[in-house]
Order: structure tokens, then sequence, then C-alpha cells
């Protein structure tokens, strides 16, 4: 859910209850969907920093710049004020801070979300980094216009490429070595960091059973279409790489339906202001003709 906050005090307007560790790719946005089902709500996951391109990317820099530069610092108000809204968070770019965030906030349930490390690799190959490199003239194109004429997504595409050199630093497409290095590392920093009672190992095909008696709430019940009763709500299955696509043209068409009126509305200025400096003229020359 889109929301405005402000720079004033930190705020945190709900408790932090779940923390997945788990990177893009492995299943987060079916967590986050089972989590809502589950009466975690809003689940800060990246499209959320998306939703909030305004004011969340600068933050995230921040965030990223004070971990992997020591440039400034990145303290739980600020955390609060980022996450406030949030009972729960997976994907990145939270996930590589998931550590920091289960010491900040002890009383949340932790979740390592795992996915085979080559089957992460694969699918990251055909969404997320096609995303992030595209390729043909209009492609491009399209990105430099939105660049040009949408500051919020110039706030993005820093944000990306902060979280990308600093957090991933490698070229996914070129080194897969270092790519599957990477997760593993991740998952193991997770494992040394998280005391074992606090986390549960799970991965999507797992089902409710496990998650809900981890988070200490019931398995989430729907009425069946033919017999009426109450059965086993199916687990969520979200954002597979067809969904992955529409989901990121629908970002693009977004960001460009903002450059356009953001294009009407500078054209607009500059008409005004040449008929203000148009007028202003004749009305010189008015007066200057008068004087002869």
């Amino acid at each position: 859910m889109s929301k405005l906050k402000g720079t004033g005090e930190p705020e945190r307007a709900v408790p932090m209850r779940v923390i997945v560790c788990g990177l893009h790719r492995t299943g987060t946005s079916s967590i986050r969907q089972a989590l809502r089902q589950l009466g975690f709500h809003d689940c800060y996951h990246m499209i959320t920093v998306f939703e909030n391109s305004a004011v969340d990317p600068q933050q995230w820099v921040r965030a990223y710049e004070a971990k992997y530069l020591g440039k400034g610092s990145f303290d739980k108000s600020d955390w609060d004020r980022l996450l406030g809204y949030s009972q729960a968070c997976c994907d990145l770019p939270v996930a590589l801070f998931s550590s920091e965030l289960a010491e900040l906030y002890p009383d949340a349930k932790v979740v390592i979300l795992n996915r085979d490390p080559e089957r992460w690799y694969e699918s990251v190959l055909g969404s997320v980094n096609q995303t992030m490199h595209p390729t043909g003239f209009f492609n491009m194109l399209q990105r430099v216009y939105i660049f040009l004429l949408d500051p919020q997504m110039r706030n993005w595409l820093r944000f990306s490429k902060v979280m990308a050199t600093l957090g991933m630093p490698f070229d996914h497409a070129k080194e897969h070595d270092k790519a599957i290095a990477w997760f593993n590392e991740r998952y193991a920093e997770f494992r040394a960091n998280i005391p074992a009672e606090r986390r549960i190992e799970f991965s999507v095909q797992d089902g409710w059973a496990p998650l809900c008696e981890h988070l200490g709430v019931p398995v989430p019940q729907v009425q069946d279409e033919k017999t009426g009763e109450l059965v086993e709500a199916p687990f969520p299955h979200a954002n597979d790489r067809a969904a992955f696509a529409v989901n990121a043209k629908g970002m693009i068409s977004t960001s460009v339906k903002r450059a356009n009126s953001n294009l009407v509305n500078l054209l607009g200025r500059a008409c005004l202001m040449g008929c203000l400096g148009y007028g202003g003229f004749l009305m010189w020359k008015t007066r200057l003709g008068g004087r002869l």
C-alpha cells in the first residue's frame, strides 16, 4: 500500500512480527501473499520501494552506503521510519539487512526462505537480469525518456545501481560461480547470526503447516465450492517468470505515464511563459511607441 512519510520523528505504527531471510526470486512474492492471508499486513518487499519511489529509494541508498561504505549511519530510528508500517519484510533490498533487523527486533519470528541455488540463478537470469539490462533501441530510448522526465524513476534507478554495486558485486549473466557463491554466503550469514530457536527453514513448496506452526497462527481455511465444507486454502504461488515480465512492464508503464504528465506540465509552463513574455514585449513596444 502506497504511503507518504515525513522526515520528522521516528515512527513505528505496527510491530515488526516476521523477518523473512529470502533473497529475490526465492518465492518472496508468494510468501508475501501468504503472510497477508495470515494477518501480517503490509509485508515490505521490493514492490513497496517502487510504490513509494518518491521517498523510500533515498533511504535505502543511505542504508546501503552506511553498511557497505561506512558512510554515515542507519540506526533503529531510521529503520522504524522506513519499515514502521510493515509487520513483516522479505525480498531485496531488505533481505541483505536480515541479520541486523533480527537483532533490532528481537520479538520478530524469522523465516529462512530457501531455494536451490542453481534454480535461483536461472530464475534471476530469465527475469531480474533482463529487466536491469534492457536491449533494443526502443527500450533504451524509453528508459532515457522516463529518466529525464520522471524524478521517481531517477530515484529508483539510483537506488537500484547502489544496491547492485554494493550488495551484489558481480555480473549475474557472466559470473555464474560468483553469483552462486554470493547466494550461499548470504544464507550462511543468516544462519550464523540468527539463533536456531528463532528461525525456521522453509520453502514455498512446504505449504502452510510448518509456517503456521512457527508463527503461531492457524492454517487458513476456505469454503469448498462443491461440498461447502471448510478446507485448507491453497498456498500462494505468485510472480513466476511470466508474471514478473507483466509486472515489470506495468512498472515501466506507470513511469511513462508520470513522464508524460510531467512533459505536459513543462510544455504548459513553457507556453505560459512564452505568452507572458510576448505580452510583456507588446506592452513595452506600445509604451515605447507612445513616447515617440
